[in-house]
């Protein structure tokens, strides 16, 4: 005669099973999981980088940030029009980012002559380069520092404009005078890596302009009374 099986037995060998189904442990590419979603070794990589933090500690600020994003939800805040607002506007900007990065992977390397003609188009940036350190004009609002600008860094008509001493220079909204110039000539080494800078950035704004003339061309845009070029 065949017995059935106690209650406690039965029981006994169900535990292993139910053990079995519970949610293992996050391991390799999952770094955690914040009720059932996983936070990856890639989403610890696409956080900003900051000096002296370790990966725990990295990795803890995901999961607050996450806490605190909950916490916005379940108070209907991702529905506040002006964070759809901010929202819209920051994926915009993201995806202007990745075709900067795109155009950029397709760039093919500058060569000796276009360099060499780069650095003899910008002498400021270069062999004539100078600090030049402007003060605010009388006037101006109590505590406004002085400001140091690079050459390198500038384009020709600004150049121009600050190359004259006595000429004001409005910048942020503030006028400012030249009062010192320093020259600072760059070394042979540094002036290729600038070079090779420089034309890359060049090489991005001309593509990103033919993009902007290519959707203009083929797009409809519509301004409402008193706006579009020319409006005030």
């Amino acid at each position: 005669m065949h017995r059935l099986p106690s209650f406690l037995s039965l029981v006994a060998a169900f535990v292993p099973i139910i053990a079995g189904c519970s949610p293992a442990a996050p391991d390799g590419q999952v770094l955690a999981q914040l009720d059932g979603t996983e936070i990856t070794r890639r989403d610890l990589a696409a956080e900003p980088q900051q000096a002296k933090i370790s990966t725990q500690m990295l990795l803890e600020r995901i999961i607050d940030r996450k806490l605190l994003v909950q916490a916005a939800r379940d108070q209907g805040l991702d529905a506040d029009p002006e964070y759809l607002a901010a929202f819209r506007r920051s994926r915009e900007e993201l995806l202007v980012a990745a075709l900067r990065r795109k155009i950029i992977r397709t760039l093919r390397k500058p060569n000796d002559v276009e360099l060499v003609q780069l650095v003899s188009n910008r002498p400021w940036a270069f062999d004539k380069r100078e600090l030049i350190r402007l003060s605010p004009v009388a006037g101006q609002a109590a505590g406004l520092p002085d400001k140091t600008i690079d050459t390198a860094q500038l384009d020709a008509a600004f150049v121009d404009l600050v190359s004259r001493d006595n000429e004001p220079v409005i910048i942020d909204g503030a006028t400012y005078r030249v009062i010192a110039r320093n020259a600072a000539p760059l070394a042979a080494s540094a002036q290729e890596r600038l070079a090779r800078a420089i034309w890359l950035e060049e090489q991005i704004n001309a593509e990103m302009v033919r993009l902007l003339n290519e959707g203009r061309s083929g797009s409809a845009v519509k301004y409402s009374q008193g706006m579009g070029p020319g409006a005030e």
